[in-house]
């Protein structure tokens, strides 16, 4: 399955579950055929992709990566949203979201904590163009087997006190 018909999988769902939770809208993404993977992926960055689109052009300074953190708050890593590939994607699709109706696109975007924050201050007088996104922040949950490299610049890590070579 290519993360196009992933993302056409899952569009449905995002409709049909307009709240309950991550992980109740993953389990629905998993029973549609998606692979449980691939059902994260597409509720961390599909929301995020399509709430960018709708919002381009609006002045609004949005971080380029994203950060992965556990639920104790200790940060396992940051990377470019571009890097993945349901967000990538998503942006892609974006227009065809669109044209699927308001109330597709409002079910995938209303997901996005980021669109969320943003409209309600847009809502209360903020002018778009003074606004700049932090990194949105992706939970490590049990789960989720994904893995996610230390982005920390090898030269840049401390070396053991015992460990006297290069």
């Amino acid at each position: 399955m290519t993360v196009r018909d992933a993302i056409l999988r899952a569009v449905p769902v995002f409709v049909a579950h307009p709240s309950g939770g991550p992980e109740r809208l993953r389990s629905e993404l998993v029973n549609v055929g998606l692979l449980p993977p691939l059902a994260a992926e597409v509720v961390e960055f599909l929301p995020i992709a399509i709430a960018r689109a709708m919002l381009n052009g609006m002045g609004i300074r949005f971080a380029d990566d994203y950060i992965r953190q556990t639920a104790q708050g200790q940060v396992i890593g940051q990377k470019p949203l571009a890097d993945e590939p349901v967000f990538h994607e998503g942006l892609a699709m974006a227009d065809e979201i669109c044209r699927m109706g308001e109330e597709t696109l409002m079910a995938v975007v209303n997901w996005s904590s980021e669109y969320r924050t943003l409209s309600r201050m847009i809502s209360s007088g903020s002018n778009p163009s003074d606004l700049v996104c932090s990194p949105p922040v992706m939970l490590a949950n049990n789960d989720d087997s994904r893995t996610f490299a230390d982005t920390v610049a090898e030269d840049t890590k401390q070396k053991p006190w015992w460990k006297f070579w290069g």
